[in-house]
C-alpha cells in the first residue's frame, strides 16, 4: 500500500522549524474559474495567484519575530514523510506577526513553487 502524506517539515534558511501539525502548501500559480452563459458553459478564465506555505510554530525564548519579518527573499521547503518536497522560492513572510498562546502562525509567499523528489 502507499504512503500518505502524514507528516510534513518546514524549512527556512536551513533550519527545520518547530511547526504544529497542519501546515498547508498553495502549489499553483494559475487560478481558473469556470464561465456560464445563456447556453451553458463556455470555457474558463485565468488569473495568477501567489503560492504560498502556511504554519504554526511553537515559540521559545529562541524565537526571534524580526528574523521573520525581515525576510525577502528566502527558499522556504515544504518536505513531506512521503519523499516529496515543495519549494517556495525568492519567499517572503507575509503579514503582521501575532504570537499568542506560544504560537505564531507564519505565511509565506514566492516568486514560484517547484515540486523536487520522489
Amino acid at each position: 500500500m502507499a504512503q500518505l502524506t502524514g507528516r510534513v517539515a518546514i524549512m527556512v534558511r536551513g533550519e527545520r522549524l518547530s511547526s504544529k501539525e497542519g501546515a498547508t502548501l498553495k502549489y499553483s500559480d494559475v487560478e481558473r474559474e469556470g464561465v456560464v452563459g445563456d447556453a451553458g458553459v463556455l470555457g474558463f478564465t485565468e488569473k495568477s495567484v501567489i503560492p504560498e506555505v502556511e504554519c504554526v510554530i511553537s515559540h521559545s525564548a529562541a524565537t526571534r519575530l524580526a528574523d521573520f519579518q525581515s525576510m525577502t527573499d528566502e527558499t522556504v521547503s515544504f518536505d513531506a514523510d512521503t519523499g516529496t518536497s515543495y519549494v517556495l522560492r525568492n519567499a517572503w513572510c507575509v503579514g503582521a506577526l501575532e504570537l499568542s498562546k506560544g504560537e505564531v502562525k507564519l505565511r509565506f509567499q514566492g516568486m514560484k513553487c517547484e515540486e523536487v523528489g520522489a
